[in-house]
């Protein structure tokens, strides 16, 4: 009886994530289509229900996974438009602060986290834009600023280090090896590290930090 729960709780999610995902194809094609990029992504829904199966992990506690679900979808939009068109979108930044805004609603005493969070990584990306002038686009600012506000100030920062050695593991050899330029888009590995921060930060933080 227990398996049998589970395996329908697998199944509701991940056919939920599917139906996401196809007004999320629909928005990513937009979006690049306005953008001079013409793409289909056809396993949008699919990638998107297996997105849902990973940040649930198997559990679903209402609203708050829910919430988790919705901003892995964001997550995904951000990485995707970014990889291509080298553009976080504003829109998909505002979604994720007001998922944010609804988590900070639902924790009930948690405010100074919260806010906190949202200056913290963002903080340390306009610092760097101030002082280079280069570098760091204000799309990556909003997007540290919105996932800060959902995550908190230590998951944030845990996203930042995890999302920028990634980045640089992954384009530095491109960069040596493969002459290719040192400019590269640090969306996709941001919101990587954002989902990683919200899927594991409590186990890694409580494990090693």
């Amino acid at each position: 009886m227990v398996l049998a729960g589970k395996i329908a709780l697998y199944l509701t999610v991940f056919l939920s994530g599917i139906a996401a995902g196809g007004f999320l194809e629909k928005y990513l094609r937009e979006a690049l289509r306005k953008r001079g990029i013409l793409s289909q992504y056809k396993m949008t829904g699919i990638v998107n229900g297996l997105l849902w199966l990973w940040v649930s992990q198997g559990r679903w506690t209402g609203a708050e996974s829910l919430l988790c679900c919705l901003c892995a979808s964001l997550l995904l939009a951000v990485a995707v438009v970014d990889a291509r068109a080298f553009e976080i979108p504003l829109e998909c930044n505002l979604g994720i602060g007001l998922l944010g805004a609804a988590r900070v609603y639902l924790s009930h005493g948690n405010l100074a986290e919260y806010l906190v969070g949202a200056f913290a990584a963002s903080g340390i990306f306009l610092a760097i834009f101030a002082l280079t002038g280069d570098g760091i686009g204000g799309g990556d600012i909003k997007l540290m600023a919105a996932g800060g506000l959902f995550l908190g100030s230590g998951k944030i920062l845990l996203a930042l280090f995890i999302g920028s050695a990634v980045g640089l593991l992954c384009q530095l050899p491109l960069v040596k090896l493969a002459g290719k330029s040192r400019y590269f888009a640090l969306g996709p590995y941001l919101a990587l590290g954002i989902g990683t921060a919200m899927v594991y930060g409590d186990k890694i933080i409580n494990r090693w930090l």
